[in-house]
């Protein structure tokens, strides 16, 4: 077996995806700027002969010289960790440019692209240079790849001239090959490529010879940021020239890989349970838009935290920025409270997870926690739209033997199916085959984690989501997968306000009249207020319990964000409906002129001066 060895560049101090694979060799590409602790496992440019410190110009190919001096292989190959090839004998699916496109690397998509060591093995050793395969570059909006060049807003097309000469100097073989591959309409993108030993010697003895006198001769004091990279956008173009090289050369077994972006690259989460009996695990679940509420939930439950307690809270997510991550770790943490921003991504890619009605697909993400967070033997998930009253660590205390959830059982969905809506009790019958009086609400639970991952996975959860088939979604898949092993929580820990001022004595007074009772001493001493529902108090100010939210937000920064959104979505409910009533008069009145058209033609004699008359007012007024 040849030994191949696939550098994946990473930039410094980024928290990156990094394949652990034995046959990457994950690379900070200009480690001289690395500031943080180097994670494990990780190798870096600056060691051994190294131009690590030219980074900024040179961009990941200090990557390639730190290989090309310090590192022995058969085969050479170089990747980002953004970025990597196709190994599948089949085509991909491609965009518009020529990328195959995940939105996160996991097992399914290193399956799909063949990244294990027999497919690598047998796909490299057929051949002695692979490289990304070529786009056209009309697909680039360019007429040759120096045009494309020319058009880059802050590069300069007389280093591609200065380049020319320096290769017509001291590569003169290379000479007429260069001048066509800029001529030319196939563009080699990426600067990513597998050599053979002696193909890469040769070629990166030639590269930085040329960019080093390149950078010996060209003025770059005055460019910008991205024009200093120039001497990196230039290796990139040498390397289809190069290939254009061997094929005009002839004799050697070339081939091109599709590439596949990954669109968000974070490094995976690690998380390690806290192992202390006074911590208490929290998981909410958001996305960057939600931000606001969420913030307003959590000042809940920070303000009604122990110093007797620890609490890790973790946020599920897919998009929250850095900046609002740093807003929860400045204003909300405590000595004994902490926030962990976990982004699931890599978990939920390759599912469709659409959730119905006013639910967002956040809230599949609470059944990431049998995987993300198997450290701890119980977690408490928490719905974002609720304002909390009381230390979530009383909850977390319950006891729940060997049963798989704690939760509250729903007196809307039980009020539905005992009257109000008997169409959910024939869904309930013959969908989730449970008996509706023993339906909870999942917006508060309390996850026996260590026996839910004893009956089911994290896997086969999102494979029941993907059905769509669940009017409820994630609420009705638990409800199937908990029956008959649930504790039953108090209904104050999870109080449903009456949504609309409707669902109250419109829908729960059909419920049996105990779990009336319960609901309604329920109201009169909640722990945790849940707007659950089709309107929020940030959506129409007189909700139910609308004061006990606006009191929390009314502190904290986000209040007048979460004013403005309202105002925006009242305006827009209002335009709407305007322009919905105008739709009506004028399809009614449209309606009533053709009906008087189709009486006057059957009553007026034709070419009648009456007839004539009346067709004048139908047009005026139509």
């Amino acid at each position: 077996m040849s030994d191949v060895k696939l550098f994946v560049t990473h930039t410094p101090n980024k928290d990156t995806l990094r394949l652990q694979d034995s046959f990457f060799y994950n690379v900070i590409a200009g480690s001289d700027f690395q500031k943080k602790d180097v994670p494990e496992g990780v190798l870096c440019d600056n060691q051994g002969e190294n131009i690590s410190s030219r980074n900024k110009s040179y961009c990941e190919l200090t990557t390639q010289y730190w290989a090309w001096k310090n590192q022995e292989a058969d085969y050479y190959g170089f990747c980002h960790y953004r970025r990597f090839f196709s190994f599948n004998r089949k085509k991909l699916k491609e965009d518009e440019w020529g990328t195959v496109i995940y939105p996160a690397m996991n097992g399914q998509v290193k399956q799909e692209l063949c990244l294990n060591e027999e497919a690598i093995q047998e796909y490299v050793n057929q051949y002695d240079f692979l490289i990304a395969e070529g786009i056209e570059t009309k697909k680039l909006n360019a007429k040759s790849v120096y045009d494309h060049y020319a058009q880059a807003q802050e590069l300069h097309v007389q280093d591609v001239d200065l380049l020319l000469q320096i290769i017509d100097e001291r590569y003169p073989e290379l000479s007429d090959i260069a001048k066509a591959y800029f001529k030319g309409k196939i563009f080699y993108p990426c600067n990513m490529f597998i050599m053979k030993k002696e193909l890469f010697q040769q070629y990166s003895t030639m590269l930085f010879d040329l960019l080093d006198v390149f950078e010996q001769r060209a003025d770059m004091s005055r460019y910008s940021r991205e024009g200093y990279r120039t001497t990196g956008h230039l290796g990139e173009r040498m390397t289809g020239i190069f290939y254009e090289y061997l094929r005009e050369k002839g004799g050697y077994r070339l081939g091109e890989l599709q590439i596949a972006l990954i669109q968000h690259a974070d490094a995976e989460p690690q998380i390690e349970a806290v192992s202390d009996e006074h911590v208490v695990p929290i998981v909410l679940a958001a996305n960057q838009k939600y931000v606001p509420i969420m913030y307003t939930c959590a000042q809940s439950v920070v303000e009604h935290t122990s110093e007797e307690n620890r609490y890790e809270i973790y946020v599920f997510h897919t998009d929250i920025d850095a900046d609002s991550q740093k807003i929860f770790h400045e204003e909300l943490e405590r000595k004994n409270v902490r926030f962990t921003f976990v982004n699931v991504l890599p978990y939920v890619s390759g599912y469709r997870l659409q959730a119905k009605e006013h639910i967002t697909t956040e809230t599949f993400y609470r059944f990431l926690i049998l995987d993300i967070l198997k450290g701890y033997s119980k977690v408490v998930y928490l719905d974002c739209d609720m304002i909390i009253m009381r230390d979530v660590a009383d909850l977390y205390h319950i006891d729940l033997d060997n049963n798989l959830i704690g939760a509250a059982k729903d007196p809307d969905f039980m009020g539905q199916c005992n009257g109000a809506n008997l169409d959910t009790k024939a869904y309930c019958e013959k969908t989730l085959q449970i008996d509706p009086l023993q339906y909870f609400q999942a917006g508060v639970l309390l996850l026996n984690v260590t026996e839910l991952n004893q009956v089911i996975t994290v896997k086969e959860l999102l494979e029941m989501a993907d059905t769509g088939i669940y009017k409820y979604s994630d609420q009705d898949i638990l409800n199937i997968v908990c029956k008959n092993r649930v504790s039953y929580i108090d209904m104050s820990w999870n109080m449903i306000v009456d949504c609309n001022h409707e669902r109250w004595h419109g829908v729960i007074k059909y419920a049996p009249y105990y779990i009336m009772d319960q609901y309604e001493a329920a109201r009169k001493h909640p722990y945790i207020i849940h707007y659950a529902g089709f309107l929020k108090p940030w959506m129409k100010a007189d909700e139910d319990f609308a004061e006990e939210f606006w009191r929390v937000a009314r502190r904290n920064r986000y209040y007048e964000t979460i004013m403005y959104e309202m105002n925006i979505t009242t305006v827009t409910d209002i335009a709407y409906k305007v322009t919905a009533k105008s739709r009506r008069f004028h399809d009614w009145r449209v309606h009533r002129l053709e009906g008087l058209k189709g009486r006057a033609k059957k009553v007026l004699p034709k070419g009648s001066g009456i007839r004539k008359i009346a067709s004048d007012i139908y047009f005026k007024l139509k």
